[in-house]
């Protein structure tokens, strides 16, 4: 329960991988969106997925434009680590993962939806 009940974002994201890689990750972002951010992961709500929609493509280029140089520079200094297992492979996914509610909630105003899960393979 201590992973899901007033653990922050910041806490969770270190338990499961690592305090290295989201404090390396931090320290490339601006001083504005280092703060914000850090702040940001001091709350408890999670988005998962990296799922999101835009009205727009500007809006999902300046996105881009923002998050892949970011995540790109942490792939130079990760690089000589060893990203084994499943919590390492793909740390650049959930780096984003929680970085793109960050971004988009200080960027835009946004609306959250609830998420359904299908099986397809059970008899209904």
């Amino acid at each position: 329960s201590v992973l899901f009940k007033r653990t922050s974002l910041e806490d969770q994201f270190n338990i499961f991988h690592g305090s290295y890689f989201l404090k390396e990750a931090m320290n490339l972002l601006n001083e504005d969106n280092r703060i914000n951010f850090s702040n940001f992961l001091k709350g408890y709500k999670f988005y998962p997925y990296n799922m999101f929609i835009c009205k727009n493509s500007y809006i999902l280029n300046q996105f881009y434009e923002e998050i892949f140089p970011w995540l790109f520079k942490c792939e130079e200094i990760f690089k000589n680590k060893k990203l084994v297992d499943y919590d390492k492979i793909r740390i650049y996914g959930f780096l984003a993962e929680r970085y793109m509610p960050y971004w988009f909630q200080k960027n835009f105003k946004t609306i959250n939806w609830p998420i359904s899960f299908i099986d397809t393979h059970s008899k209904i």
